[in-house]
Formats: structure tokens, C-alpha cells, sequence
């Protein structure tokens, strides 16, 4: 650690010149290092400030000195740098911008990446019944192999659909009806009856090697009936769905999944 001059001298002998020379190229390769800041300064001059552990650049005016940051710890903190919240940190929409800690930015991974443990990233399609990643949750609703035969309707339990987005996946489902359709209805909480929301499969074969898999998506908290272009609101607001099979499936799986929507759909014309 050095400082030396940086200043020639025409009067030097070769040798003077020659120690001159290696003085100033020492200070430059520490950096300046030492105590008391450097007799001589210059514009964007770098001080690495062992008295406080600091470094330092010289400021363009070259009447002060700018701390870039601390090595006191033992490593190299910048000075001035924002310190990122989890909540900042976790945000996909934030703009804000800083350091993080190792735990933080852990975390912030993990409610990303779905670790197991993590909160369910409720933005993208998940089971409707999962709260943590690797929670055993499947958004399971019916399942021949579990629960045999399913009767006339499939029931799901209540949902949210001005909260979240829904899809129903129907995966190798087999009727026991020939040349029947799979329906879906909607339960009008304000008018305590289920309605027709529309035909998920059509004119399905009874044939037992064949199955179908399909996938039906719910997307907002009012039902439009048939025919009409404007919405009531109250009349055709909806909580919860059922599968009409028909006669029932004898095959098969239904799952229920669902993700966050940030549309406002309560402010639908």
C-alpha cells in the first residue's frame, strides 16, 4: 500500500526519474492505498481509505471524495445500494431495484421455481385445492379408480370465478351411455337452481375401447344465456359447476385447476 507523486521533474537524474517512476506506478497498483487521502488528487482519482476501509473516487470538480463502498466486513459492500424487501423481491411487476440477501433471494426463487414448501405461485394453473408446493394437493374431484362409477353428475366444490380462472380436465373418461353428451351446468346461488352452460362432449360412443380426454376452461363469474347479448348480473352469477354425464362415467379421471386473474371481471359491460 503507497502514494507517491505523480508529478515530473526536469531536474531529475535518471536515476531519481527512474524511482519517481516506480513510486507513482506502486500508487497506482494499491490504489492509492493509505491513511490520509493522497496529497495529490485528480478528477475520478481512486483512494482505497485504509483508516475507515473505504474506497474512494475523487469527484469531477476535485473538491471531495465520493465512497463507493465498504470492505470493513472483509468483503465489498457498495455504498448506497437499495436493500430489497422479500415482498420486493418476490414482485414480477416490480421496478425497484437493489441488493438482496441470501435468504431473501431464496425465498424469492422459491415462491418462483415452486420449491417444495413454497407458497403456490397462484399466477400460473395449479390444483384448486393446493396452498403449498408439494403439499400432496391434486385438484382431484373424481376418480374411477378411487371412487368406481360417478353417478349422473360430477360436483365441484364452491368456487371463485370473479378471483380466479378455472379449467376442468376430463382425462380418458369412458360413458356408459351410447350416442350421449357430457354437459356442464352452473349453480345460480341467487336463484338456487342449476342451469346449462354448455355441451363439454358430444354424441359419445359406448364403445369400451374408446375414451376421451378434453379439457374446458371458466373464465368469468357471470353466465350469458343463450340468445341474449346483454348480462344480468345477479340472475347469472355462478359459484360452482357439475359434470352431467348423462348415465355416469366408468372411466377415468376430472380434475379442477385454477389461477389468479388480475382482470377485473366485476366491471364487465
Amino acid at each position: 500500500m503507497t502514494q507517491a507523486t505523480y508529478l515530473l521533474d526536469t531536474g531529475h537524474t535518471k536515476a531519481q526519474a527512474f524511482a519517481m517512476l516506480q513510486g507513482a506506478l506502486s500508487a497506482i497498483q494499491s490504489g492509492n492505498a493509505g491513511a490520509p487521502p493522497p496529497a495529490e488528487t485528480a478528477a475520478g482519482m481512486i483512494w482505497v481509505d485504509t483508516a475507515t476501509r473505504a474506497l474512494k473516487m475523487r469527484n469531477i470538480a476535485n473538491n471531495g471524495w465520493i465512497t463507493l463502498g465498504s470492505f470493513a466486513s472483509g468483503s465489498f459492500v457498495p455504498a448506497g445500494v437499495n436493500q430489497l424487501t422479500e415482498a420486493q423481491a418476490k414482485d414480477a411487476l416490480s421496478e425497484v431495484y437493489g441488493a438482496v440477501t441470501g435468504q431473501i433471494l431464496a425465498a424469492a426463487i422459491d415462491a418462483r421455481v415452486r420449491a417444495t414448501g413454497a407458497p403456490v405461485n397462484e399466477a400460473v394453473w395449479h390444483p384448486y385445492d393446493a396452498a403449498r408446493v408439494g403439499d400432496g394437493a391434486t385438484g382431484v374431484i373424481w376418480d374411477h379408480a378411487m371412487n368406481g362409477n360417478s353417478g349422473q353428475y360430477i360436483e365441484t366444490p364452491e368456487l371463485s370465478p370473479g378471483e380466479y380462472e378455472y379449467r376442468l380436465y376430463l382425462i380418458d373418461v369412458q360413458t356408459n351411455s351410447s350416442r350421449s353428451d357430457i354437459t356442464l351446468e352452473v349453480y345460480i346461488p341467487d336463484r338456487s337452481e342449476w342451469r346449462d352452460y354448455g355441451t363439454i362432449l358430444s354424441n359419445i360412443s359406448q364403445d369400451r375401447d374408446r375414451r376421451y380426454t378434453v379439457i374446458y376452461g371458466l373464465s368469468g363469474p357471470f353466465l350469458t344465456e343463450r340468445g341474449k347479448s346483454t348480462i344480468d348480473r345477479s340472475y347469472y352469477k355462478y359459484n360452482r359447476v357439475r359434470i352431467n354425464a348423462g348415465s355416469y362415467l366408468r372411466h377415468g379421471t376430472v380434475v379442477l385447476v385454477r389461477r389468479k386473474t388480475y382482470f377485473p371481471l366485476d366491471l364487465m359491460p
